[in-house]
């Protein structure tokens, strides 16, 4: 998986995969909505912080900077946290980092990424694409599913025997039943939440509790089969959000949520911004302003997507305190 993800020739994210013109988009691709409201809530963070004269924002997986751009613009309207700002894109692949800094993005490799600062370590969809194993309840046990050769020398999955660590997580399987086996969420976790001196750590993720089943998405299509043609297609899994969750109380973090999009783009004001969109758009029909109303009638159509309980609202938010104790606004559910 990582190979087929990351390889930096041949991997999936060695091209840019997002877009409509790519295989998937995320919520920054279908409004920039989501880039304003993301920026309130880190504008929020830096109040809650004290309002520090360096104030750092890390995103992590920071694809082709669409969220940076948005936030970045979003604060260009409160100067005074604009000037304290310094916002790092992390990405790992090398064609994506020159992409970034020839956007005008202050961009490193995850080895370099900032520590030793105050503010908001950010992943919008990163945990989804760790690498993880993969396991299959059978009926007595649990067997890790490896990946090697049929006899025509096509990739095929192997069972073996699951290890304790494996066999652990995937414990709660269903007979018959796959899922994602991975502590990478974890690891991340550490390292992110290690770069704080103080802040938070902020994720927007599919998951939920317990193990996830994997898939793959290519062409906006979503698929089963992750050995076919490897670097061709995204390969992901739900994140186990009540693993993450523990793993960071072990580590003296507090913890906030999960909460859904849908509920945190509520708590930061969403709806009041959808009812003067509505507001201004049957204006703008009223006044025979037609070009307009039908645009704003776009435009409230894509930010409705950021929250659709069956798609994008769907998706996780979750955020871990480094010597913090007050909660985000978005983790407060209306």
């Amino acid at each position: 998986m990582d190979a087929a993800l990351y390889d930096p020739d041949d991997g999936f994210y060695a091209r840019p995969p997002v877009g409509a013109e790519g295989h998937f988009v995320t919520s920054p691709h279908v409004s920039p909505a989501f880039g304003a409201f993301v920026a309130r809530q880190l504008g929020e963070a830096w109040d809650l912080l004290g309002q520090p004269e360096a104030f750092h924002v890390v995103e992590w997986a920071a694809g082709d900077g669409t969220l940076a751009r948005q936030v970045l613009s979003a604060f260009e309207g409160h100067p005074p946290l604009a000037r304290a700002t310094r916002y790092i894109a992390v990405e790992r692949t090398r064609g994506q980092r020159d992409a970034l800094a020839a956007a005008g993005l202050d961009v490193v490799a995850p080895q370099d990424a900032p520590t030793g600062i105050t503010g908001v370590v950010l992943a919008n969809e990163l945990l989804d694409n760790l690498p993880f194993r993969l396991a299959r309840r059978e009926e007595a046990s649990v067997v890790e599913l490896l990946v090697g050769l049929d006899e025509n020398a096509d990739l095929t999955f192997v069972a073996i025997p699951a290890d304790d660590a494996v066999a652990g997580r995937a414990s709660t399987l269903e007979a018959g039943a796959t899922a994602a086996i991975s502590d990478e969420p974890e690891r991340w976790l550490q390292t992110a939440s290690g770069a704080l001196s103080r802040g938070y750590v902020l994720i927007i993720d599919y998951g939920g509790d317990g193990p996830r089943p994997p898939q793959t998405y290519r062409g906006h299509q979503a698929g089963q089969d992750l050995l076919r043609d490897p670097g061709s297609a995204d390969i992901t899994a739900g994140v186990d959000l009540s693993a993450v969750a523990a793993f960071a109380s072990r580590l003296g973090l507090r913890v906030w949520g999960p909460v859904s999009q849908r509920s945190a783009l509520l708590a930061l004001g969403f709806g009041g911004r959808a009812e003067a969109d509505r507001v201004a758009t049957a204006r703008a029909r009223d006044e025979g302003r037609h070009l307009d109303a039908a645009r704003r009638w776009a435009e409230r159509s894509r930010e409705s997507l950021l929250i659709d309980p069956g798609g994008l609202g769907a998706l996780q938010v979750m955020a871990f305190g480094v010597n913090v104790n007050a909660p985000l606004a978005a983790l407060k559910t209306p």
